[in-house]
């Protein structure tokens, strides 16, 4: 098997030569920490703008409503494999909040559909309502 060629460490001004690592060992912590500073960032602004849209999600009305559906569905919509773990919106709660608690806006997904599909279902509805209006 080839060895990779060495390259310059990727902190600004360092010249050491390194073998399949973007750092060297002298920068390696402090570029670590440097990521972990801006996702911790990242995540505070993200959860600060969360906090409105979440809480539609803790309410008994939704979670009543989500549990009952997803009894009613036990098997995901979308792959008809895995069980159903989220009901989610087909029209996103974010944007269609008067929907949020209407039956023919919900569907049962397993995870891993929720996490591959997300909104795009719904947008794309929405893109076509668009350029048909």
């Amino acid at each position: 098997m080839p060895v990779r060629p060495l390259k310059p460490c990727a902190w600004p001004g360092c010249s050491t030569l390194v073998r399949g690592d973007y750092y060297c060992a002298r920068h390696a912590p402090l570029a670590a920490e440097k990521r972990q500073t801006a996702k911790r960032t990242v995540h505070k602004r993200y959860n600060e703008r969360r906090d409105e849209s979440d809480a539609f999600y803790k309410t008994e009305r939704w979670k009543k409503l989500s549990a009952y559906y997803r009894k009613k569905h036990p098997v995901c919509e979308h792959c008809d494999n895995a069980a159903s773990d989220i009901t989610d919106h087909i029209k996103p709660y974010k944007t269609h909040p008067e929907l949020g608690l209407d039956w023919d806006n919900l569907r049962a997904l397993c995870r891993e559909c929720h996490n591959s599909i997300g909104e795009r279902i719904g947008l794309v509805g929405e893109s076509a309502a668009r350029a048909a209006g």
